[in-house]
């Protein structure tokens, strides 16, 4: 029965962590992505200094989240993220008003296809 009981716990510490860390990425991603918004809308403004800081700060975040993010995330999906982020930076340095709202749209899809690849799916289980 104590091998059990272990058992027990041990599952349900994995479950908890599980459901911490999907919380800790989504909250991550939701913020990023609603920095990515407002560079966006800047963007379609033409304020570059606006949408260049905002950019920044969101690349900023990215990067302050790498050690955790390292542990529980994919390198592919690390490298996908920050490459997303320079790209959106430097067009939004070179002016490029058509080729920075693409970048946003994508850097905005990647963020929620990072959130939504942690979600706990019926798939997922079985």
């Amino acid at each position: 029965m104590k091998k059990e009981i272990i058992a027990l716990i041990v599952l349900v510490l994995v479950f908890s962590a599980s459901l911490l860390n999907i919380h800790f990425l989504t909250r991550l991603t939701g913020e990023i992505t609603t920095l990515i918004e407002e560079v966006n809308e800047f963007i379609r403004e033409e304020d570059w200094v606006s949408a260049r800081s905002r950019a920044e700060k969101a690349s900023e975040k990215w990067e302050k989240s790498h050690p955790y993010t390292h542990m529980v995330l994919r390198q592919t999906e690390l490298e996908s993220v920050t490459n997303i982020l320079d790209n959106l930076i430097k067009e939004i340095y070179a002016e490029e008003s058509g080729a920075a709202k693409g970048m946003a749209r994508a850097a905005i899809a990647r963020m929620r296809s990072v959130a939504s690849i942690e979600r706990i799916t019926f798939g997922n289980i079985f």
